[in-house]
């Protein structure tokens, strides 16, 4: 059985999540030592609907391939983008369509890792905010 993330953003909405252990599972054990996170969302500015972690989480070291690379992400859709050479190493969630892009709309890769499988509609709802409100608190962390 796969292990089950908890996220809870604002300190008020908690959903949980899938890893994709089996497509990415380098980055998703890393990812998972790494846990508990505690950090704030930042939205995006190019990609549509999604934000990711304002603190870097380098998981795996700067040559290592990227594991199951998206393309076009749907909400609930939990990345992650090593852009070591711009020093964005980021967790990044889909609350909607979306597409990792950079400064000059070019795509840039990311890993899929996970999907959130409960409560997606009201996280959703609520990450359609941060572009107006600002960022969020978020927590990340294990269900055993």
């Amino acid at each position: 059985m796969a292990k089950r993330m908890k996220i809870v953003l604002d300190g008020k909405i908690t959903c949980t999540a899938t890893r994709d252990e089996e497509r990415a599972p380098k980055t998703v054990a890393a990812l998972w030592t790494t846990l508990p996170i505690e950090d704030r969302t930042i939205q995006v500015r190019w990609s549509g609907s999604a934000w990711r972690t304002e603190k870097n989480y380098e998981l795996l070291p700067v040559d290592h391939p990227l594991e199951n690379e998206a393309g076009k992400l749907q909400a609930g859709d939990i990345i992650y983008f090593p852009a070591y050479r711009a020093k964005l190493v980021k967790v990044g969630f889909a609350y909607g369509p979306a597409q990792w892009l950079n400064p000059f709309a070019e795509i840039a890769p990311v890993a899929h890792i996970g999907r959130i499988d409960e409560n997606l509609e009201t996280f959703a709802k609520r990450c359609e905010q941060i572009i107006f409100e600002g960022p969020l608190s978020v927590q990340l962390s294990r269900i055993e």
